[in-house]
């Protein structure tokens, strides 16, 4: 059994994956590891870019556009590391991160999940990849892009949602990570199975550190291991079409989440406040994509 399966879903990124492989190749790890792509009917060269030039890679072809947490899966499966990484395309190993991350796992085998400290691509900027639970609805109104959150940074919401009185500059606890860069020890795969493939993208990270520590495993987050994340090109360009995809998959799975985790019944007053929050919002949001590529159009 191999140290390390790194699993990376690619979508017309050809660029930003042949980036990220090039990292990982010339981080100098002594970890016997393997690299496993899931393409997801990638148009731009993404295929035949791993063929020609990455022969270590396996790669996985989809016919279809599968998402996030199902193309993950398809890695997973074909996985034979004692550990397994989920990673973004859109990202770039800091030396040899991997190798820190499995130490740490090494020393601490309650820990079933580890992050590492996310770079923004000025490489100085630390991505606050660490959350707490959301215990209701209400709390991702106060998520860490929102505007109330801009507004009113010090509120006691967002401070407890996105930790945002730590640092990132020592090891600790959390509750769950983001799944551009995380660890995950075998035997939480085994115990609880892969990504939940309800969600097409967004919140599965959320979800699946959710049953890992429902199921007893610790998830943690260490500074010794760096990465830089060029969040939001990992997809390609972006069509109107596609953003608004976007906009309808990130408030589903978040009504989703809530019913699977908290509020079963439909008509519970807070599932209710749930579904009608994610219309509301969905359509604002799609009418401002919308009126901003009016005017990006009539502007060009």
């Amino acid at each position: 059994m191999k140290d390390l399966s790194i699993c990376i879903v690619n979508h017309n990124a050809k660029d930003i994956l042949r980036q990220c492989l090039d990292s990982i190749v010339g981080s100098g790890t002594k970890l016997d590891y393997e690299i496993i792509v899931v393409d997801n009917n990638s148009l731009d060269g993404s295929i035949e870019l791993v063929r020609q030039n990455y022969r270590q890679v396996q790669l996985i072809e989809s016919k279809y556009n599968l998402g996030f947490a199902s193309a993950n899966n398809l890695a997973i499966k074909a996985a034979k590391g004692k550990h397994l990484v989920l990673l973004n395309n859109d990202t770039e190993l800091v030396n040899d991160s991997f190798g820190k991350m499995v130490a740490f796992m090494g020393k601490n085998p309650r820990v079933g999940i580890l992050a590492c400290k996310l770079y923004e691509a000025d490489g100085k900027t630390v991505q606050r990849n660490c959350r707490s639970f959301p215990l209701t609805p209400f709390d991702t109104i106060f998520g860490r892009a929102s505007l109330l959150s801009k507004l009113f940074p010090n509120n006691p919401i967002t401070k407890r949602t996105t930790l945002s009185d730590w640092g990132y500059n020592s090891a600790r606890q959390v509750d769950w990570v983001s799944g551009a860069a995380m660890m995950i020890r075998r035997e939480v795969i085994n115990q609880i199975g892969g990504l939940d493939e309800n969600f097409f993208m967004y919140w599965e990270d959320t979800d699946f550190c959710k049953r890992a520590s429902d199921a007893g495993w610790e998830i943690w987050f260490t500074p010794e291991a760096e990465v830089t994340h060029f969040t939001g090109q990992g997809g390609g360009k972006r069509s109107l079409g596609l953003k608004l995809f976007m906009i309808y998959q990130l408030h589903r799975s978040a009504y989703y989440y809530f019913r699977k985790h908290h509020y079963r019944n439909p008509l519970h007053p807070l599932a209710l406040f749930s579904f009608c929050g994610m219309l509301v919002l969905v359509t604002i949001k799609s009418l401002n994509a919308v009126i901003r590529g009016i005017l990006d159009l009539r502007g060009s």
